[in-house]
């Protein structure tokens, strides 16, 4: 059966358009799945991630649809990680999102590049293959994922989401690494960090253990509670469901686990602790947490925690240090480099115009508060200041570095 706009739908389950097939696989045990796998460097693509996110997070909260296509001579081209949900009571297809992956990025399993027709082909049969959806759409996407192409790599129909993401590549065109000493932050974090000293040797730890996994874990908690309470603002690690997921991707009985916990120690005080994936040579900062305690925030906890996870990183041998989405100030100062973000809504059916309308409105909400940064500070000042007087009755004063956070979500 062929469609008005030329999409033809097989026996089989597969979707035609063009020089283009497309199915909905059986998860990522699909053969399909597995033998992209080993051609993909996206962590938020991996077999485990996907699978956390189906064990932990989807139970009353959607279906997972992976998405392959093929070429003519079936060779993969494709992988989009997609969830169906319900959204205004209406069936729509999402991006793998939750506010816990960090990149929209379908894996492209051929060297070459798509065209910008091949990719709307490739789109638009992939869209296709997951019946029964009144709208599709997705946030978070980069033009290229750490210098490298996607499916949608050379996508026409998206739109800038008015965010971005930043990264530094540790590692010069032959491989050896970057001065690390040179980069802005370094001299600050070794000047502040002597503060800390006074409590005793200074050191970065790495959970081995399942025992030391669950105590780095209820002190990210911790410290991100009080963190964000104070703020004003809403965290994804206080829902227990979202900590069960990262606490399963750091777990220690599996062969190099994709969750890393590290904790900046001064003596005996913890002074922070770091949340990061790893996949290839890339590591990700997921969730930096910072002490509550006010007598070591002269020392710029934040800062100091994530310039010794950079330096272990380099000891590990990443080449990529990836600071994740937002654009805080902070991340200028490791030298890192911006990537601007995309999205796309698209109805489907004129049932799901709701949808598309709802997204779009929150898209010129981001933009204006992007082109208006003293209107969106005033705003998140006065949100802050109301929840800190409702709580106590008196004014908190904020910290000196807050890094415990990411915008763009």
């Amino acid at each position: 059966m062929t469609t008005a706009s030329g999409v033809a739908v097989t026996s089989l389950g597969e979707v035609r358009h063009g020089s283009f097939s497309a199915r909905v696989l059986k998860g990522v045990r699909d053969p399909f799945f597995r033998q992209a796998e080993r051609s993909n460097s996206n962590v938020f693509l991996s077999a485990r991630f996907v699978a956390a996110v189906e064990h932990h997070l989807l139970e009353n909260n959607g279906a997972l649809a992976l998405v392959g296509v093929a070429d003519e001579t079936d060779a993969p081209v494709a992988l989009f990680p997609f969830v169906k949900r319900r959204k205004f009571g209406m069936q729509v297809v999402e991006g793998l999102d939750f506010d816990i992956t960090d990149y929209f990025a379908p894996a492209l399993l051929r060297k070459s590049a798509l065209t910008p027709s091949e990719t709307m082909q490739v789109w638009q049969a992939a869209v296709k293959a997951v019946p029964g959806a009144h709208a599709v759409l997705f946030k978070k996407m980069p033009r290229l994922l750490h210098g490298q192409p996607h499916a949608l790599t050379n996508a026409g129909f998206v739109k800038s989401m008015s965010a971005s993401a930043a990264s530094l590549s540790m590692r010069k065109a032959d491989g050896s690494l970057i001065n690390l000493d040179k980069v802005s932050v370094a001299r600050e974090v070794r000047r502040k960090s002597k503060k800390f000293e006074q409590f005793g040797a200074v050191s970065l730890l790495e959970a081995e253990t399942n025992e030391e996994v669950d105590l780095a874990m209820a002190r990210l908690v911790s410290f991100r509670k009080s963190r964000f309470a104070e703020l004003g603002r809403r965290d994804a690690m206080l829902d227990p469901r979202v900590v069960s997921f990262y606490r399963s991707l750091a777990d220690r009985n599996q062969d190099n686990p994709t969750g890393h916990l590290l904790t900046l120690k001064a003596g005996d005080q913890v002074v922070a602790v770091v949340y990061g994936f790893s996949c290839g040579d890339v590591f990700t900062l997921i969730a930096p947490a910072i002490t509550p305690s006010r007598q070591l925030q002269s020392g710029s906890p934040g800062l100091a925690v994530l310039y010794r996870t950079l330096l272990w990183c380099a000891e590990k041998g990443f080449s990529v240090f990836d600071l994740s989405v937002g654009s805080l100030f902070y991340k200028s100062r490791f030298d890192a480099q911006e990537t601007e973000l995309y999205e796309h809504h698209q109805a489907l059916s004129p049932l799901g115009l709701p949808v598309v309308w709802e997204a779009a409105l929150r898209l010129r909400v981001r933009q204006y508060a992007r082109n208006n940064p003293a209107l969106r500070e005033r705003l998140e000042r006065l949100a802050r200041l109301g929840q800190t007087f409702g709580r106590s009755g008196k004014k908190s004063q904020p910290d000196a570095e807050d890094v415990t956070g990411t915008d763009g979500n």
